[in-house]
């Protein structure tokens, strides 16, 4: 009776963390989708010019960058905490009608795409660094999503080279959180050159 009462709280125990795990992958997957929401309803809101409701929305965006910068590590804060500024103060200029195009908007959620990519990326890396590869396989796989966002606010068109970076960062968020051997030498690679896509969009973004 010992024995089998082990067995099942062992069991119990498996599905338990399975379920957590779970919960985190939907987590982050749901975050990226929430995000990009919110910013999609502030800009309708700013086209029919409903404006309080595309401040809220806005708003809306920067609290949810406080509270990813509060849970962050040093790397991805300073990005974070700087978007969720930048939004806070276009949330007051679209309230007071001084946003005069869209333009405006689309830079400034194309930037808070790439802080959330760019923090996605580092925690992708510190999980990787500690031998949790379904935690940096997630991660990884958020940065690609968000990276992905960035262009698509930002108007950029995406190069070959970084198309096929990005297919190569998204093969291996699959392998990560896949059982199987991986070579340590080509993770590092694969993350090192996501951050480097990251990286020269940040330049091609950054704000004046």
């Amino acid at each position: 009776m010992k024995r089998l009462s082990c067995i099942l709280m062992v069991a119990v125990l498996t599905l338990i963390a399975a379920g957590m795990f779970a919960a985190a992958v939907a987590a982050g997957q749901d975050s990226t989708s929430s995000i990009e929401q919110t910013f999609q309803k502030a800009k309708q809101d700013y086209l029919d010019k409903n404006l309080n409701s595309a401040s809220e929305q806005i708003r809306k965006g920067a609290a949810y960058m406080k509270g990813q910068a509060d849970k962050a590590s040093a790397k991805g804060k300073e990005a974070l905490a700087a978007s969720a500024q930048e939004l806070d103060k276009l949330a007051d200029d679209v309230k007071k009608g001084v946003v005069s195009s869209p333009k405006r908007m689309e830079d400034a959620f194309a930037r808070a795409h790439l802080a959330l990519a760019s923090n996605e990326h580092v925690r992708a890396t510190e999980s990787w660094g500690q031998k949790k590869r379904d935690q940096a396989g997630e991660a990884l796989e958020s940065a690609n999503k968000h990276l992905e966002k960035s262009f698509t606010w930002a108007g950029q068109k995406i190069e070959k080279g970084s198309k096929d970076a990005l297919k190569k960062s998204e093969d291996l968020a699959l392998k990560l959180k896949k059982k199987g051997t991986l070579i340590a030498d080509e993770v590092g690679k694969g993350l090192q050159n996501a951050g480097n896509e990251i990286e020269k969009l940040g330049k091609k973004i950054s704000s004046r």
